[in-house]
């Protein structure tokens, strides 16, 4: 079990909501606490528009319970009916996402026993109590959001695509240097899988946020799009291990001097990257790493010449197959070459201008989250 900060702000968000209710003395203070544990998000933005889509899927709900109680009583089959038709009417107005939330609203005030035990005041009243306890729980997790442990973005991000990339470059190495079992970096790559799916979710959210002072917003842009390439290079080098691992038996079978060349500049490439990260935390200067973009040093011909000379000078039809599966291999290398280009150059100039807007908070962080 991971112990999270969003964790901590739902029980946070609880232990709020119950000193609420209890120092307004409304009860049950249940309901609340079922709204705040239910209205929690992962960003603030997604909180702001949550609380407004409650409030109106909210009254949707209370408004159908009252009138269905008044007009036909709360039986077990009119509660029922109310339910769908609150969520017909929810998904008419597009406001599913609520509904968890607004069928909860409408149990709770059909719930109440009215007629016998309740007259027609007391029963608005009652139901106006449990809306309120509702919206109580909404407000407070939305207020935690804004107040507690803000999530940190860019910190989460950039451990994780640093993280997840050196998973890569170590297996990349193995499979390299056929120091490992395909099946075991087979295992890796699920899990790989899903730490980049993710991040790239993470992202989404980050995506989301807005800043109120326009001033700022500038910044702010430069900084998705800096993230967003970071984290398409991640996927890049994912896509490209995939690759490697699922041709390894035609790699293992090329002659040494293209094994070796493929090697080369898998090598400057991870090495490239690797200072790409550096630059994100300012350990490096802007401009430092060009030198990789030009590709190895080691060779007279590109790794795609070789290629091509090595491919024209086969006649069995067998292994011209191994072969076109090893371009397989070379172009996911060039898109990963490219990729990672691309977010150097959005470094250089996103470290090189504008510096007073152009400031990445990266926190002391050594876990993958």
């Amino acid at each position: 079990m991971r112990f999270g900060a969003r964790v901590l702000k739902t029980g946070i968000a609880v232990v709020l909501t119950f000193l609420i209710t209890n120092q307004i003395g409304l009860a049950p203070a249940l309901i609340a606490g079922i709204a705040s544990v239910n209205a929690l998000q992962p960003n603030v933005y997604r909180s702001l528009e949550t609380t407004w889509n409650q409030f109106r899927g909210n009254t949707i709900g209370a408004i159908s319970a009252i009138v269905m109680v008044l007009l036909f009583g709360n039986n077990v089959l009119i509660i029922g009916l109310t339910v769908i038709l609150v969520l017909a009417m929810l998904l008419f107005f597009k406001l599913q996402s609520v509904s968890t939330l607004a069928v909860i609203t409408v149990v709770a005030i059909m719930d109440v026993p009215f007629g016998v035990d309740l007259s027609t005041t007391d029963f608005l009243i009652t139901a106006g109590t449990r809306f309120s306890l509702v919206m109580i729980g909404v407000l407070v997790s939305l207020l935690v959001n804004l107040v507690f442990i803000p999530p940190r973005y860019e910190t989460k991000m950039y451990y994780n695509c640093f993280n997840i990339a050196n998973d890569i470059f170590k297996w990349m190495r193995l499979e390299l240097n056929a120091v490992t079992e395909s099946q075991n970096v087979k295992k890796d790559l699920e899990q790989l899988q899903s730490r980049v799916t993710k991040l790239e979710t993470m992202y989404m959210w980050y995506k989301e946020e807005r800043n109120l002072f326009k001033r700022q917003r500038f910044g702010d842009h430069r900084r998705k799009v800096l993230f967003k390439h970071l984290i398409a290079s991640t996927r890049q080098a994912y896509n490209l291990l995939k690759r490697i691992n699922r041709y390894e038996n035609d790699y293992n079978h090329l002659p040494d001097d293209l094994k070796y060349h493929i090697r080369i500049e898998m090598d400057e490439m991870m090495a490239y990257h690797e200072q790409v990260f550096m630059k994100f935390t300012e350990k490096i200067k802007p401009e430092t790493s060009e030198l990789y973009v030009e590709g190895s040093h080691y060779f007279e011909e590109t790794l795609m010449a070789h290629f091509l000379k090595e491919y024209s000078q086969l006649t069995d039809e067998d292994d011209k197959i191994q072969y076109e599966n090893i371009l397989e291999i070379i172009t996911s290398l060039h898109e990963y070459s490219r990729s990672v280009d691309r977010v150097d150059r959005l470094a250089n100039s996103f470290f090189s201008y504008h510096t007073d807007n152009n400031k990445i908070d990266i926190q002391d962080e050594t876990l993958d989250i």
